[in-house]
């Protein structure tokens, strides 16, 4: 039997943000990747009210410029389409330099020539906030999604049902409840900082009321990105936290996140093997 046990402690602090990303941090992006991520299309502004769109599909996203290939959901539905047209058509462009943390989600947006779209784009994790998001190919150039707009799609995207089977054939390691799957996925995630290899893993746990609470590790081979987001459940204060680390401290079965930039963001995962 295999019980784990993961426990995460952090400290919030005010992070810089862009004018669009009100909880956007100033951290600049630091990327690794053990996976093949869907690649962008050639940047072309489109006008999304001439799109004709026939479905969307979502991820959350890890890094820019590329789109993760783990799907969390796709939508077809008309009146689904029509919300992240619409958002995305009534969003102002944003002048000068952006300064924002990684997008939350990669979006793929599929035309009736089955020509893709794909985006960043990035929801506050409190409401009455404006969204924003940038073409994939091109993130350098920034457009405001409006506050009614933003919460709208919020209350869409975390409404998606995601089971943990699903996780798991993701490559997440899942932890439903006491019942772990993937959990390779640490082992070889631990071997390959160790060898200074770069590497990723993605955790998904579940709240009792059946929330998802996400956790991401990716390491460029000098330093990890650790990135907490339990902006799905429901029940909890919506948060999203990144911080970077220079280590993670073993004691037997024990893990912890060391030489943090932010102060006292514990990441504790502990795995026990009983008989």
């Amino acid at each position: 039997m295999i019980r784990l046990i993961w426990l995460l402690v952090l400290t919030i602090g005010v992070a810089g943000c862009s004018s669009a990303n009100s909880g956007a941090s100033s951290n600049p992006p630091r990327e690794a990747s053990t996976k093949a991520p869907v690649q962008a299309e050639q940047y072309i502004p489109v006008s999304w009210g001439k799109l004709n769109v026939k479905q969307v599909t979502i991820s959350r996203s890890q890094r820019f410029g590329s789109v993760n290939p783990a799907v969390l959901a796709t939508f077809e539905e008309p009146e689904q389409i029509a919300l992240f047209t619409e958002s995305l058509e009534s969003a102002v462009e944003i002048n000068g330099i952006l300064d924002v943390r990684k997008p939350d989600y990669d979006l793929i947006f599929v035309d009736g020539d089955d020509q893709q779209t794909t985006v960043h784009l990035w929801l506050s994790p409190q409401k009455d906030s404006a969204g924003m998001y940038t073409y994939v190919s091109n993130t350098g150039t920034g457009y405001t999604v409006s506050e009614e707009a933003a919460d709208k799609l919020s209350e869409l995207i975390r409404g998606i049902t995601y089971p943990a089977e699903q996780a798991a054939n993701n490559g997440e390691v899942v932890n439903e409840h006491g019942k772990l799957v993937n959990l390779d996925k640490w082992t070889q995630f631990m071997k390959d900082v160790k060898k200074g290899t770069p590497s990723e893993v993605h955790m998904t746990s579940y709240t009792l009321e059946g929330g998802a609470i996400f956790q991401d590790l990716i390491f460029d081979g000098e330093t990890i990105e650790f990135t907490f987001d339990n902006t799905w459940d429901s029940f909890g204060s919506p948060t999203k936290v990144i911080t970077f680390c220079k280590s993670i401290n073993q004691q037997g079965t024990e893990f912890t996140l060391a030489e943090c930039d932010r102060e006292d963001p514990a990441f504790f995962f502990s795995t026990d093997i009983v008989e």
